[in-house]
C-alpha cells in the first residue's frame, strides 16, 4: 500500500483549516514540529505504520481540543486503538459532549466482537448500542481499516428505537416475531406506521446467504423502509457478527426500528456506477439456494455470459465479472446490481440471487465520483442540507475506489458532513444488491428545536375553548371539501384502473404467447425434442470449448440403443420413441451433475466427461448398463451398447478419441447382437404372441 500518509495529512489540514490559508500554514508547521513534514510525502510514498499512528494521534488530539459552541445532535467518532478497552474509552471520550440516545458502530474483524460489544454497552448505559463486523470502515472523508467507527445521536434526532435479534437465520428466519415485538413496544401496527417518521436498519450475517429472504419477509410486515448491510470479516469469509445489547451474534440478523424525532428528517441515497448495455439475459434455470444460474437464454449460463461479452472462451469470462456485472432494471434509472462470483462447471454463482425467469441486463462501468457526487447533490437539494450520513458500501466498490486511486476524491465528496459506514458483503435497501452504496442521510431542523425549546404560549380556558371551536369548524369544512374531491378522484381512478386492467390482460396474453414461442425456439436450438437432452449442435460446440489442458483427462462414452428397428417394426414407432426416452433417462440418471449428455442422432448417444480418467468412465458405463436393465418397453429390457476412450495428452486430437470410442461401441454392438440376437427376436415374438 502507498499514498495513505499524504491522504491523512491532507484530510487533517482540510478539517482544521476550513480552507483558511493562515491555518493551513499553521497546521503544516505543527506537523513539522511533531516530526512529520507534509512536503516529504506523495501519492507513491510507502505507508509507514509508525508515521500513520502519529497522524491518528494528532487528529485525535485536534478533535479532543476542538471547542463545540453547543452540544451536537449527532457525532461521528472513530478509534484505531487495537485493544478493545482502549478503543471504547477513546470513543467514549469523543462522545463526552453529546447525550447519547442511540449509537451505531462498525468494527474491523481484528477486534474480539463479543468483548467489544460488551464494553460498548457498558460505556453507554441507557443507550441503544448496536453494530456489526466489517470488511473495512468509513469515517468522514476516509476509507479506513483495522478500526472501529461509530455515530452517536441524541434525542433531538431519535425519538425512540427498538432492536430485535433474529437467530438461526440459515434454518428459518422468524422475522414476524421481531415485528410482533415492535408492535408491542410502539403500540402501533408496523404495517400502518408513518414511513416519514419511522426508518429501519438491518444488519445481517454476511455469510448466511439469506439476505433476499429476510428483506422479502420484512416487506411482508411493513411499509417502513429498511436499509443496511451484510456484516464482513475483512475479506476472510470465515465468520461475521452482528452486535446489540452487549452481545455478538453469528448466523443472525439484527433489525432496528427507529422513530425519528419531529425535529429531524431523513432520506436515502442508493448509488452505483454502472450503465446498461443492450444485451439482456433471461435466467431460464437457477439453483436459488446456492445463488447459481444454470441457464441464461436457454444456454449454459457461462456460455451465454461469454457470448454477451463477445469473448472467445468461457474460461475468460471471470476476468470480466468485476467490470461487467448484470443488473435488474427497476423503472428507467434504478439498477439493482448482481455481481457474478465464480464459474462452477457451466453455472455462474452470484453474490445476490437471480430468480428463475428474471431478466437482467449486462452492465458496463460509469464514473463513480461523478455518480456519487450527483446522488449526494440530489439529496441535499431534497432536504436543504445534510447533517449526517450512514453509508453501507459494497466491499467491491471500496476495492474499485482504492485500485483506481480515487480514495481521496471519493472522501472529498463527503467533506464537512459527519459520515460513518462500512464495507459490506452486500447492501440492503428494498432488496439485496452489491457493488452499490446505500446511505441513510439525516437532517436536523435546529431552528425548530430552538423555537420549541425557547418559547411557551399560555392561554386562558376561555381562549382555549374559542380557539378549538374555530379550528374544528375550519377542519370540518376542509374535510367536507376534501371528501368530495376524493370521491371524484376515486371514481376517475376506478374507471382508469378498469381500462388499464383490461389492456394489461390482453397485453399479458400476447407477451406470454410470444415469450413461450421464443423460449421454445431457443430451447430447441440446443436440445433434442424427443429426449430433452442436449443435441449434436450443442455437443459439437462444447467439445471445442472443453478441449483444454485444465480439463484433462477427458473421457468420451458413445452409446447405441439395441433393437430399435425391431421395436419400431413390431410395436410401432411410438414404442420406439419410448425405448429412446427410457434409454436417455437411464443415461442421464447414471451420469453426474456436470457431465454433458447429448443425443448424437437416431439411436446414438454421446457423453462428454471432463476431468475423468478411463477407470471412472468404466464405472459410469457400468451404472448406465445397470440403470438400463431396470427399464422395460412391452416387457423387453432396455439394452445399450457402449464404447469409451480417454484423452490424456494435450497434443492428442479429441476427435480421434471420439472416433475410437465410436469404433469400440460398434465392436460391443456386434458382440451384443451375436450373443443376444436369437433371445431378443424370440422375446419380441413371444410378446407379440401374448398381445395377440
Amino acid at each position: 500500500m502507498a499514498g495513505k500518509i499524504i491522504e491523512i495529512i491532507d484530510s487533517i489540514i482540510q478539517e482544521r483549516s476550513k480552507e483558511n490559508p493562515i491555518i493551513v500554514e499553521m497546521t503544516k508547521a505543527k506537523l513539522i514540529l511533531k516530526g512529520i513534514n507534509p512536503d516529504h510525502y506523495t501519492r507513491t510514498s510507502e505507508d509507514d505504520p509508525s508515521i500513520m499512528e502519529k497522524l491518528y494521534n494528532f487528529r485525535k488530539q485536534f478533535s479532543d481540543n476542538t471547542v463545540e459552541s453547543e452540544s451536537p445532535n449527532l457525532k461521528s467518532v472513530f478509534s484505531s486503538a487495537r485493544d478493545e478497552a482502549e478503543a471504547v474509552l477513546d470513543l467514549k471520550k469523543q462522545c463526552d459532549n453529546i447525550t447519547v440516545k442511540l449509537l451505531i458502530f462498525f468494527a474491523s474483524s481484528v477486534y474480539n466482537q463479543d468483548r467489544l460489544s460488551s464494553l460498548m454497552q457498558d460505556a453507554f448505559p441507557g443507550s441503544l448500542v448496536f453494530g456489526c463486523s466489517t470488511a473495512g470502515e468509513i469515517i468522514n472523508t476516509e476509507l479506513a481499516s483495522n478500526s472501529v467507527v461509530a455515530m452517536a445521536f441524541n434525542s433531538n434526532v431519535i425519538a425512540d428505537a427498538k432492536a430485535d435479534v433474529i437467530e438461526h437465520i440459515t434454518a428459518m428466519p422468524q422475522v414476524e416475531d421481531a415485528f410482533s415485538s415492535f408492535e408491542r413496544y410502539f403500540d402501533e401496527n408496523p404495517y400502518t406506521m408513518d414511513a416519514m417518521r419511522y426508518v429501519g436498519i438491518v444488519l445481517i450475517d454476511g455469510l448466511s446467504m439469506t439476505e433476499e429472504k429476510i428483506m422479502d419477509l420484512i416487506g411482508n410486515e411493513t411499509n417502513v423502509n429498511f436499509i443496511g448491510g451484510s456484516a464482513g470479516d475483512d475479506g476472510q469469509y470465515k465468520k461475521t457478527y452482528v452486535c446489540v445489547d452487549g452481545k455478538a451474534y453469528t448466523d443472525a440478523a439484527l433489525l432496528v426500528l427507529v422513530k425519528i424525532n419531529e425535529h429531524a428528517e431523513f432520506s436515502f441515497i442508493k448509488t452505483q456506477s454502472f450503465k446498461t448495455l443492450d444485451y439482456k439475459l433471461t435466467a431460464n434455470k437457477v439453483h436459488l439456494e446456492t445463488r447459481e444460474v444454470v441457464e441464461f437464454n436457454g444456454k449454459p449460463a457461462a456460455l451465454a455470459y461469454a457470448e454477451a461479452l463477445g469473448v472467445n472462451s468461457v474460461d475468460e469470462a471471470p476476468d470480466y465479472f468485476f467490470a461487467n456485472p448484470v443488473g435488474l432494471a427497476i423503472g428507467d434509472n434504478d439498477l439493482f446490481v448482481r455481481s457474478p462470483r465464480r464459474v462452477i462447471g457451466t453455472n455462474i454463482q452470484f453474490y445476490c440471487s437471480i430468480l428463475e425467469g428474471m431478466e437482467v441486463q449486462l452492465l458496463e462501468p460509469a464514473n463513480i465520483i461523478e455518480d456519487t457526487t450527483h446522488a449526494l447533490e440530489r439529496a441535499i437539494s431534497q432536504l436543504g442540507r445534510i447533517d449526517g450520513i450512514i453509508n453501507f458500501q459494497c466491499i467491491h466498490r471500496t476495492i474499485e475506489i482504492e485500485n483506481k486511486g480515487l480514495a481521496q476524491a471519493y472522501g472529498e465528496i463527503f467533506s464537512g458532513i459527519p459520515t460513518v459506514g462500512f464495507s459490506t458483503y452486500g447492501e440492503e435497501f428494498i432488496g439485496h444488491m452489491n457493488q452499490t452504496s446505500a446511505m441513510l442521510v439525516i437532517k436536523v431542523n435546529k431552528e425548530n428545536i430552538e423555537t420549541t425549546q425557547g418559547s411557551s404560549v399560555y392561554l386562558t380556558p376561555h381562549q382555549k375553548q374559542k380557539f378549538l371551536a374555530l379550528a374544528n369548524a375550519e377542519l370540518l369544512l376542509e374535510n367536507s371539501e376534501l371528501q368530495k374531491k376524493l370521491q371524484e378522484r376515486n371514481q376517475q381512478l376506478d374507471e382508469a384502473m378498469a381500462a388499464i386492467k383490461e389492456f394489461n390482460i390482453v397485453l399479458e396474453r400476447e407477451m406470454d404467447t410470444r415469450s413461450k414461442r421464443e423460449e421454445e425456439i431457443t430451447y430447441l436450438s440446443y436440445h433434442d425434442k424427443l429426449t430433452g437432452l442436449y443435441n449434436r449442435r450443442f455437443y459439437e460446440e462444447e467439445i471445442k470449448r472443453l478441449d483444454t489442458s485444465r480439463n484433462l483427462p477427458i473421457s468420451i462414452i458413445m452409446g447405441d440403443v439395441n433393437e430399435l428397428k425391431l421395436v419400431n417394426d413390431s410395436f410401432g414407432h411410438e414404442k420406439g420413441d419410448e425405448l429412446l426416452q427410457k434409454a436417455a433417462a437411464s443415461i442421464q440418471s447414471a451420469c453426474r451433475k456436470d457431465d454433458i449428455v447429448a443425443r448424437w442422432g437416431g439411436d446414438e448417444f454421446v457423453i462428454l466427461l471432463p476431468r475423468t480418467d478411463i477407470e471412472e468412465a468404466k464405472c459410469i458405463v457400468h451404472r448406465i448398463k445397470t440403470q438400463c436393465a431396470k427399464e422395460y418397453v412391452n416387457n423387453l429390457s432396455v439394452r445399450i451398447s457402449l464404447g469409451w476412450d480417454t484423452k490424456n495428452q494435450c497434443d492428442e486430437d479429441l476427435l480421434h478419441v471420439l472416433k475410437r470410442a465410436e469404433d469400440y461401441m460398434y465392436k460391443h454392438k456386434a458382440l451384443d447382437n451375436d450373443i443376444n440376437r436369437s433371445p431378443a427376436i424370440l422375446s419380441i415374438n413371444h410378446v407379440i404372441y401374448e398381445n395377440n
